[in-house]
This record gives structure tokens, sequence and C-alpha cells, in this order.
């Protein structure tokens, strides 16, 4: 994809309280629990994912209301019409050491994140500038979306921390 300007959007889902503990209630009865190790580095693993069952997580963790207002804003900002591609969760369990790795997302033109759960800043995700190199962490919190092109390196860092980070991932395609 081609860069633009920002490199990133963050935009604040409006009815994550109302919908926070039925999304992890969702996750929580997951019923194929998946250790995610398909990463190079083999100390790399999410504690818990769907993100090869590609369950159509968007619709169910956004109200109609922040549906709708992310397909106006992606309009707003790019003046095209988009699709959604492919949805998962990924969950970071506390002191689990659990992170993923950089990576990227060939397949969507653009890359979402929704924070579920995000209580320790330092589990924020890190981009890579795709001309400089230069990690930046945008400064998300719990309840916001974070909007990037699907081509920009990004990861999740180890979680050390005593809080579990909890995320739902979206791509996006141009239409």
């Amino acid at each position: 994809m081609r860069f633009f300007q920002p490199l990133y959007y963050i935009k604040r889902v409006k009815d994550h309280y109302l919908k926070k503990e039925e999304i992890l209630d969702r996750i929580s009865r997951y019923d194929k629990p998946h250790i995610s190790t398909d990463f190079k580095d083999y100390h790399s693993y999410i504690s818990n994912t769907d993100w090869k069952d590609n369950h159509s997580w968007f619709n169910y963790c956004f109200s109609e209301k922040d549906r709708v207002s992310y397909f106006e804003f992606i309009f707003k900002k790019f003046k095209k019409d988009i699709e959604i591609d492919k949805s998962w969760f990924n969950q970071y369990y506390k002191w689990s050491g659990s992170d993923h790795p950089f990576h990227k997302h060939d397949c969507g033109h653009l890359a979402n994140i929704y924070y579920v759960e995000l209580e320790n800043k330092s589990l924020r995700t890190i981009l890579k500038h795709p001309k400089t190199g230069k990690e930046i962490v945008p400064r998300v919190n719990e309840g916001d979306l974070l909007i990037f092109p699907g081509d920009i390196l990004h990861k999740s860092p180890r979680n050390y921390t005593d809080t579990r980070k909890t995320a739902i991932a979206f791509n996006s395609l141009f239409i």
C-alpha cells in the first residue's frame, strides 16, 4: 500500500463499555483455545487467538452505531469505500511473556486493532516507520481502534505485566 500521512489514526469506540464484557465472555467460551506458535522465534506466541478460524468479530464487537461511524471515518479520510476482510482476537495473558513479533498484513489495505483490554500502556502496539525504521508507539488506550496501512510492520510487545491484553484485529480492503 502507498504510504500515507499520518502514519496511523486512532478512533474511539463509543460503545466500548457496553460491549466489553460481552466480548470477553464470548472469547472465554471459544471452543478451540489455540496457542499460536507459528512464528520464526519459537519463544514468541500469542496466549489465545482464533486467527485461523476467521470468526466475524467485526460485526459482533461493534455496535451498529460504531460500525457506521467506522465506515464513515474511512470514507472521509481516504475517499474510498471498504469491506471487512478477516477478523480475529488475540489475547496476551498476564506474566506469560506472550507477544506477536514484527509482521505485516499483505492481504489487507488497512490493519485495524481494537483494544478491548489494555490496562498497561507498556503493551501498546509498536509500529515501524516504513522509511526510517524508527519504532513508533501510538498513544492508544483501552476502547480505542488503531488504523494503519496493512503493510506497516507492527508488533505486540512481550507481556510480563500483571494484566491481560485483549485485542480484536481485522483487515479492511478498499473497494
